[in-house]
């Protein structure tokens, strides 16, 4: 069953559970003040047959991006789903684990979508969720600052924040490397065979997502 984290998660626990299993950060662990034991034992419980966790995150224009624990016996993994505005269907953004698709996000539009404006998320809370659907080779030379930034902002213990930050970086495109970014026919489209934002995808795709993330 589908149950809801909260908005805003307050628990010790979560970020350093995030960080390490949607996130791909082994430091993130022992990178935060609680007992690495009991990380491990919360993400089990993220990612439990009986209980599909999800989140979601405010974008541009009403839409929503949920992010869900696919929680499949024997086979969890990780999906980003976005909802258009008023709508009940949502459309694979990206997914992490078995039959992966992505990237969703190029580096350049997830600065712009964490800094939107939310009454729920700090910009820091919004990188940090977002950054797993990251794909990108062209990364700036300050890309693993701003995500070490964000690390510290959300608790993380400052020893760490370049180590965790460079894990967070290079997991994030372990699904399907560093792929280009280009224009193309007035769209932002991703030089990546599994991205839901390829050439081939549809044009009213492109539209929607392009307005999703305010890019």
């Amino acid at each position: 069953m589908l149950s809801k984290l909260g908005p805003q998660p307050d628990d010790d626990l979560f970020w350093p559970a995030f960080l390490l299993s949607f996130g791909g950060s082994l430091t993130a662990a022992t990178a935060f003040d609680v007992d690495p034991a009991d990380v491990e034992e919360y993400a089990e419980q993220l990612h439990h047959p009986g209980s599909w966790p999800f989140l979601t995150v405010q974008l541009a224009r009403g839409h929503r991006l949920h992010l869900l624990f696919r929680n499949f016996e024997g086979d969890s993994g990780w999906d980003y789903l976005l909802e258009p505005a008023g709508s009940d269907s949502v459309i694979t953004f990206a997914a992490l684990e078995g039959g992966f698709q992505g990237p969703g996000l190029s580096w350049r539009e997830l600065l712009v979508v964490a800094a939107q404006t939310d009454s729920e998320r700090t910009q820091a809370e919004r990188l940090l969720l977002l950054l797993p659907a990251v794909g990108d080779a062209d990364l700036p030379l300050d890309a693993e600052e701003s995500v070490a930034t964000a690390f510290t902002e959300v608790g993380g213990r400052p020893e760490h924040r370049n180590e965790v930050a460079s894990e967070l970086l290079n997991a994030s495109g372990r699904f399907w490397g560093s792929p280009t970014w280009v224009e193309y026919g007035g769209r932002y489209v991703c030089v990546g065979l599994h991205s839901p934002r390829n050439g081939d995808a549809p044009a009213d795709r492109h539209v929607l997502i392009a307005e999703a993330l305010g890019s």
